[in-house]
């Protein structure tokens, strides 16, 4: 009762931030609105429109329509496909998050269309993530898996971390509706895995969350209770308004299996409050479902059906099969405990056909064995029999003594029946003609069939083999741009080094001989002391010129000892003579790296600290280089004035444009986090004895 007190506290909380925020946001928005309405029609207008409606989704759903409308109108007006395409896909996303699944669909797919006819990778993925999401909540499950592994395919292309954790967890999802709880689990722990690396909470909230509901089916209620929990306190702690509800329903959930039914009913009752403060129609109907069982427990049928009733005609709306199995499993036991068998046997052979549709497995077999229970008890052992072995074909796991008896009395029972079947058998040779010819048809338009989708099929995969060809020469070409680019950097570096020995080893030691010889000069010719003492000045000062540039140009203890103590020298340099507060730190083993790629490295941070001197006005930077043995990740940071990165990055700056050409040189991966006032902060994983790129950041 303590936590249900404190989670009702925490929810009146969350309530009152909602409205002061959205309050202020709706007033930003709605200036931003008209200021965006008296621009000219342009494409800049478009984009804006597009990300208008993204926010007023989560504030007003009938506003972000409206908005992606508009953006629709004006991209077909002047011949802009792009804003095409993002206006279909947020007008989907707007759908789905009303709970429209048909409407969300259709508009889903147009999406497809265009991105498909565009040959835009980028919202390619997105269509396929997308329309994966919107058939995994339809009556056919199947094609939700083909969409997510073409999502998936793009994204790793990318090396898009976010993205894939994304495709992951929906990937859990998929195989955990369809009741292949091992699949589920993997998915759901890589997913994991990525949320970790990249410190994404309030996503992993979710991911766990979801985990532990696929302990909870498979019967492991401790580690349910550890995952459910977990994603509990992740919720609370990041305010996700979203994701909490559908934890509360699972605990509760959880402690209805446990019997535990006063729990169940706390966290229903929490899971329906914050349900209806974010308008998720979708998730209070699944609740109606749930509280449906609390209600049978206690001998509240008329209730009971009443909620489960609003739930199927809400499904049956959105075309929510996993919905609509579970409305008609909950009345079709109602109506068993009120011994109504008909119309409960009615309800559950519309779960066992729409279950069988979606291949959801772990349903059939809830429902062939609550069949099971009313034929034995009704006395119709033939059709118990025959459902029986349905449920033994599903689940390999009940050959054991305990059922074979249960088998081997039914067809005792069965045996005695024989008798009074023999005159229906008669009836049913005629039935058996009439089958065969039916039959004979059937399978002459079948062939027909085979023989059309062959064709198409033919048509469709030299269509497919063309397009891969395509893409093929476009990839040979990248990689030849690529090499190109990859041997000039190493033709410059190599320069670099021997101008820097060039400099050293000639120039600098003629300037050495000649300083000596001035200063012997000097000894010998009192009366020149003055004028050779000013011409040996100019000497030192070339000399420590041409030393300077030596290193610059390449450091000597890069070449000797390697990039980690080179880069500690740098820093203690510049700790010492620059006013700056400069800091390094190096966590992992300090093996010596390929040349190029410990030239290239320090190159990078070179530039990082000369765009921090020439630019930044910091009186702190902070270096931390992180070895682990297939990658290396580096983080550098200050404390300066920051600037716009977007700007920066389309003004494409020697400075900035120099470290991330070296980073793509590696095959690494660079993010920018930078905003005026706020200092500057550069993350960068490069991949270590491979040649693949990095998957993470």
């Amino acid at each position: 009762m303590q936590h249900f007190l404190r989670a009702l506290t925490f929810i009146g909380l969350l309530i009152v931030t909602m409205q002061v925020h959205s309050a202020s946001s709706d007033d930003e928005i709605t200036r931003l609105a008209k200021i965006i309405s008296q621009q000219d029609d342009t494409r800049e207008k478009v984009e804006c429109l597009v990300l208008l409606s993204q926010y007023y989704r989560h504030i007003n759903t009938d506003s972000s329509l409206l908005l992606c409308d508009q953006a629709l109108e004006l991209s077909t007006r002047i011949g802009y496909q792009e804003g095409v395409a993002d206006a279909l896909y947020k007008k989907s996303l707007t759908l789905k998050s009303m709970g429209n699944f048909v409407e969300a669909l259709d508009y889903g797919q147009r999406f497809l269309s265009i991105c498909d006819s565009l040959q835009d990778s980028t919202r390619l993925a997105k269509a396929n993530f997308n329309m994966g999401n919107l058939k995994r909540n339809s009556s056919y499950k199947k094609p939700a898996l083909l969409y997510y592994k073409n999502a998936l395919a793009i994204y790793k292309t990318f090396h898009d971390t976010s993205a894939l954790i994304a495709v992951y967890n929906s990937l859990g999802n998929f195989f955990q509706e369809i009741a292949v709880y091992d699949s589920s689990a993997i998915y759901y722990h890589k997913a994991i895995y990525y949320s970790e690396i990249l410190g994404r909470e309030k996503f992993l909230g979710r991911i766990v969350g979801n985990l532990g509901k696929v302990y909870r089916k498979l019967g492991d209620y401790d580690n349910a209770h550890k995952y459910l929990n977990m994603s509990l306190e992740l919720d609370i702690k990041n305010e996700d308004l979203y994701n909490l509800p559908t934890v509360y329903s699972r605990l509760g959930n959880l402690a209805f299996e446990e019997n535990n039914h006063e729990v169940a009913q706390e966290y229903y009752t929490l899971a329906d409050s914050v349900y209806k403060l974010t308008g998720d129609a979708l998730g209070i109907h699944n609740n109606y479902i749930n509280q449906a069982y609390l209600l049978i427990n206690q001998g509240k049928y008329k209730a009971a059906l009443a909620k489960q009733k609003k739930a199927l005609s809400f499904y049956r709306e959105q075309d929510y099969s996993e919905g609509m199995i579970a409305a008609w499993q909950g009345m079709a036991s109602v109506y068993s405990e009120m011994l109504l068998t008909e119309k409960a046997l009615v309800y559950y052979d519309s779960c066992m056909l729409l279950a069988d549709n979606i291949q959801d497995l772990k349903r059939q077999k809830e429902v062939l064995e609550n069949i099971f229970h009313i034929y034995s008890q009704s006395g119709n052992y033939e059709s118990a029999l025959f459902t029986y072995t349905q449920f033994h074909h599903i689940n390999d796991s009940i050959f054991n003594l305990e059922k074979t008896e249960i088998i081997n009395n039914l067809l005792l029972k069965y045996e005695k029946e024989k008798d009074h079947l023999k005159i229906l058998n008669l009836e049913n040779e005629n039935l058996k003609r009439i089958k065969q010819r039916n039959l004979l048809f059937f399978i002459g338009i079948g062939v027909v069939i085979i023989a059309l989708l062959l064709v198409f099929f033919l048509a469709y995969k030299s269509r497919k083999n063309r397009i891969i060809a395509d893409q093929k020469i476009k990839q040979l070409e990248e990689e030849k741009k690529y090499m190109a680019a990859r041997f000039l950097v190493e033709g410059q570096e190599q320069e670099r080094k021997r101008v820097a020995l060039e400099l050293h080893d000639n120039l600098g030691v003629l300037l050495s001989v000649t300083k000596m010889q001035f200063t012997a000069i000097r000894d010998k010719s009192p009366d020149n002391k003055a004028l050779i003492n000013k011409a040996t000045k100019f000497l030192e000062q070339a000399s420590s010129d041409v030393r300077k540039i030596s290193h610059n140009l390449m450091p000597g203890l890069l070449t000797k000892l390697g990039l980690f103590e080179a880069l500690e020298d740098f820093f203690e340099t510049l700790d010492e003579t620059n006013d700056l507060d400069a800091r390094i730190g190096v966590v992992g083993p300090k093996e010596r790296l390929p040349e190029n790629t410990e030239i290239m490295i320090y190159r990078m941070v070179q530039e990082m600290v000369n765009n921090t001197i020439k630019h930044a006005e910091a009186d702190k930077i902070d270096l931390t280089l992180i070895i682990q043995p297939d990658e290396m990740n580096i983080s550098y940071s200050d404390n300066g004035k920051g600037f716009d990165v977007k700007e920066i990055l389309s003004r494409k700056t020697m400075g900035v444009q120099g470290i991330r050409s070296r980073v793509k040189f590696l095959d690494g991966i660079i993010n920018i986090d930078s905003s005026p006032g706020n200092g500057t902060v550069y993350r960068i994983c490069i991949p270590l004895n491979s040649d693949h790129p990095v998957s993470s950041v």
